[in-house]
């Protein structure tokens, strides 16, 4: 049973009861990420997510994950480009325990100056380790070139310089404006009590901010980009285009084509590089969806003497799919993919706890189970063929790579088939 209440100062809090369950999935979602900063606080809200781990009036750091841990719970955060999460699963006995933990780092984290310092070398390696690695390297300069100009270009953990500028006063200025009631979604999932629930958060005592303004829509650059590092193996890259925002009824096509393509090891580009041509070890695609944008991507990795060979092939199956009509039996199992996905999640409370947050985030109400099959299920072939002549229409790609010597030579080369004039 789902229930939904917006408290007097804004908090929304969606609750899907699942009594059957033992456990219960608890997040604490705010509108706000690194999209939301300028390049002077860039890093800030990524760096509060790692403070409010590090102790409280009532808590030290390791009170905070031995309370939640301690009887078999788990406790964890994330932030992304336009919201920041906190959240707990554990069993439903130790619920009020959960609560307590995630509205005391709210109220109460200390920001201790020492504990900021350490904090900032340990987020220093953080950013250190994904430069170390080619995906993180790949994803990183896709948003800084693609979405050049606008806060969606910044890396979300922000950079050495910028971490090492952060200054207390300014940290805990940004907290208090941004981490609000207004800014706020509690979502839960699982076997507790709605009432108790509710009345907890209703206490609960944070600023009521007002909701957090944002950009104008980033525009996208196309183009190709290619960092070079001489000490890897293989040519890490992917191809992106340009998707539909977060509520466009187009994406449930877009899913149908994702699947077709890449979404398994009997998608069509999986079968043509590796099953067929041996290229490489995995290839796969997804789409991504924001408040103000989408992106549909391609992704792999392969050797330097394969590269070129690749990115010929996935062109060929991309002119395939734009000039072939599809078949209804591929249109219906492409469908199943993503009705079969939803059915083993159905029970799921971390999955619930997400959809119904990410639902409220998004679109400002609830979806059943129901009501997405019943959207993909809507799906026709002329929505695909739709979705296809917008997004591969053009055959124009933003190509992000990383690899040894010579991959820039290829990307310029072979690449300029994906970024027409």
């Amino acid at each position: 049973m789902f229930e939904k209440v917006v408290l007097p100062n804004g908090i929304r809090i969606v609750g899907e009861r699942l009594p059957s369950l033992d456990v219960v999935s608890i997040g604490f979602w705010f509108d706000v990420g690194s999209a939301d900063e300028s390049i002077d606080v860039n890093g800030y809200t990524h760096f509060i997510e790692h403070m409010l781990f590090k102790g409280t009036r009532r808590y030290s750091a390791y009170d905070i994950v031995k309370t939640i841990e301690g009887v078999g719970g788990n406790f964890n955060a994330f932030t992304s480009r336009q919201f920041t999460a906190f959240y707990v699963s554990i069993p439903s006995p130790h619920v009020d325990r959960a609560l307590d933990i995630l509205i005391d780092i709210m109220e109460s984290s200390m920001f201790d100056s020492k504990e900021i310092e350490k904090e900032k070398r340990v987020i220093i390696e953080e950013i250190k380790m994904s430069n170390d690695s080619p995906e993180e390297i790949v994803s990183q300069q896709f948003f800084s070139k693609f979405y050049a100009k606008h806060p969606m270009a910044l890396p979300i953990a922000g950079t050495a310089a910028t971490v090492r500028r952060i200054d207390r006063g300014r940290l805990v200025s940004y907290f208090r404006r941004m981490f609000t009631a207004k800014n706020l979604i509690v979502s839960a999932a699982g076997k507790f009590n709605m009432n108790n629930f509710v009345k907890r958060i209703a206490r609960m005592n944070i600023p009521t901010g007002t909701v957090s303004a944002k950009s104008e829509p980033p525009q996208a650059h196309y183009g190709l980009h290619t960092t070079v590092k001489k000490d890897l193996n293989q040519v890490y890259f992917c191809l992106v285009h340009e998707g539909y925002v977060a509520g466009d009824p187009r994406n449930y096509p877009l899913t149908v084509v994702n699947n077709m393509l890449g979404g398994g090891s009997s998608s069509r580009l999986f079968q043509s590089l590796r099953e067929k041509n041996a290229l490489c070890y995995n290839i796969y695609t997804y789409s991504s969806t924001y408040k103000d944008t989408g992106t549909f991507e391609i992704h792999a990795a392969t050797g330097i003497n394969n590269y070129a060979r690749s990115l010929e092939l996935i062109y060929e199956e991309l002119i395939k799919l734009k000039h072939k009509e599809l078949s209804e039996e591929e249109i219906q199992e492409a469908k199943e993919m993503y009705r079969g996905a939803l059915a083993f999640n159905k029970m799921n409370p971390d999955f619930i706890m997400n959809k119904n947050a990410k639902h409220e985030f998004y679109y400002g109400r609830y979806y059943t189970f129901n009501e997405m099959y019943r959207f993909i299920s809507s799906v026709k072939a002329k929505d695909v063929h739709g979705v296809i002549d917008t997004v591969f229409g053009a055959m124009r790609f933003f190509l992000s790579a990383v690899g040894p010597s010579g991959t820039d030579a290829i990307t310029r080369k072979s690449g300029s088939a994906f970024s027409p004039q």
